[in-house]
């Protein structure tokens, strides 16, 4: 195996809620999936913060679940 050293960070996305990753990695941000791709993919992507995965975004927020 080669192993190599990059100065470049790699880039995914990742949710804000409990901190899964899609699973693609980039070492540029505009390589990723666009947002639509990821909606499509079932995940909440949000205007700044907040991007939910597709788990996450089918579970209500823990303040609305408490009585």
């Amino acid at each position: 195996m080669t192993r190599g050293h990059t100065n470049q960070p790699v880039w995914t996305w990742h949710c804000d809620r409990c901190g899964n990753t899609s699973g693609d990695l980039a070492y540029s941000q505009q390589h990723l999936p666009t947002p639509d791709q990821m909606r499509a993919k079932g995940w909440h992507i949000a205007e700044k913060w907040g991007d939910l995965c597709s788990r996450c975004a089918q579970t209500p927020p823990i303040e609305k679940l408490k009585p």
